[in-house]
């Protein structure tokens, strides 16, 4: 911390010298700060002044905690402007849905079989994987699968970086005219696999809920299947549409 900060308070002090840190790229957005401990090792304060000031940063939303997994890095990013009706976490202090903030990891197409292929009759199946950060506190991962000739600008042309915030239900109906009449959902728990685990910054071979979803059109034919995965969170999650 800076001398110059002479009659301002230690956790001020803190404060000031993390959020610099932040404005000048020493952690980017989604990064994990260090350990408070740690901090309060580098910089020579007690572990309640760390705490205090990462507080400070909290209520300012520069970072945001995640049970069990640290202090992070806010997103800047707007949030996703139409809910999505299958990934809504309750906030119970105000009564809201919180903000879903999307990323879109990779598009790839599929090779081999999996949970998606009961409901797809050709085998050329195209997958986009995204992180949906829920109200800056913890991460979903999600999958989702459809057949590439039924939407090729989606599976090939559409840049992948423009699918970043997009909600698919309202993409698919105004790009091509497909209404979704409903929806099959099954609920299960298991160990997530290692790269969500990664992406999610949670231990290795953690459990949590996996909900799969599939939507269908009007006449009955399956237009995509996806998958979430929850981590263990304290937030409620709405399963009533």
């Amino acid at each position: 911390m800076s001398s110059a900060q002479i009659g301002v308070a230690k956790y001020v002090q803190l404060r000031n010298t993390l959020a610099d840190a932040i404005a000048a790229g020493s952690w980017k957005v989604g990064e994990r700060l260090p350990a408070e401990d740690e901090i309060a090792r580098t910089s020579g304060v007690s572990l309640g002044t760390v705490q205090r000031a990462l507080r400070m940063l909290v209520d300012e939303q520069l970072v945001v905690r995640r049970q069990g997994a640290g202090t992070y890095v806010a997103s800047d990013e707007t949030p996703m402007k139409a809910p999505l009706l299958h990934c809504r976490f309750l906030d119970e202090k105000t009564g809201a849905t919180l903000p879903i903030f999307s990323h879109v990891v990779r598009r790839r197409a599929v090779r081999g079989k999996g949970r998606w292929s009961a409901y797809f009759e050709r085998s050329n199946i195209v997958c986009i994987e995204r992180l949906f950060s829920i109200g800056n506190e913890f991460v979903v991962y999600t999958h989702l699968y459809f057949e590439a000739p039924r939407f090729p600008a989606l599976a090939r042309k559409m840049p992948v970086r423009a699918l970043t915030g997009v909600n698919f239900k309202d993409l698919l109906s105004r790009d091509y005219h497909v209404t979704l009449r409903r929806f099959s959902e099954t609920l299960s728990v298991r160990a997530f696999p290692d790269y969500v685990c990664r992406a999610q910054d949670v231990p290795l071979k953690s459990s949590g809920a996996v909900l799969d979803i599939v939507a269908y059109a009007p006449g009955g034919d399956a237009v995509y299947f996806q998958d979430l995965f929850v981590p263990p969170n304290e937030r409620r999650l709405i399963v009533t549409p």
